[in-house]
């Protein structure tokens, strides 16, 4: 599992600069909002559980060694951008549908406006950089999917023969 975390370190620098970047906000275009407070706790449930179940894969995979595994490990990275994405969805949920700390208002079809608890240009950079949170769900799946693929590909070659009783 060390192992998992040292690589995955290696491409912080790189986040790190593209994040400083991200963060210099102009128009926020694609915002979902869940109006109701039924809606919103389901959502954060779902959130949560399905962060804890990438942490339990996370451990399950490097538990039973799976994790020398190639498409395994690839999986596992996928499963760790899973939960920095869970968790980045939960706060900025949190922000705007629970306490109310920032208020996204619909000007016209094509237009939002996000008003901040305060004014506050600190937030309002926050809460920005949390809904970029399809920068930590897209490599997730990528990963994933090239985690799966090279499964395959090595069942494919290398078939596990049946015995017959």
């Amino acid at each position: 599992m060390g192992s998992v975390f040292i690589n995955i370190l290696k491409f912080l620098p790189i986040a790190a600069a593209s994040g400083f970047i991200l963060l210099l906000p102009d128009d926020a275009s694609a915002i979902q909002l869940h109006l109701t407070s039924e809606g919103i706790i389901t959502h954060q449930m779902g959130h949560l559980f399905f962060l804890v179940s990438m942490v339990a894969l996370i451990f399950t995979l490097s538990g039973k060694g799976l994790d020398k595994h190639k498409g395994w490990r690839l999986i596992q990275y996928s499963a760790f951008f899973f939960i920095l994405w869970n968790l980045d969805a939960v706060l900025g949920h949190f922000l705007d549908n629970q306490i109310h700390a920032v208020e996204i208002k619909n000007i016209s079809i094509t237009t939002m406006q996000m008003e901040v608890y305060n004014n506050s240009p600190v937030l309002y950079r926050i809460y920005y950089a949390l809904k970029l949170d399809h920068l930590l769900a897209v490599p997730a799946m990528i990963l994933f999917y090239m985690g799966l693929s090279r499964l395959v590909r090595e069942q494919r070659n290398n078939p596990v023969k049946k015995e017959s009783f």
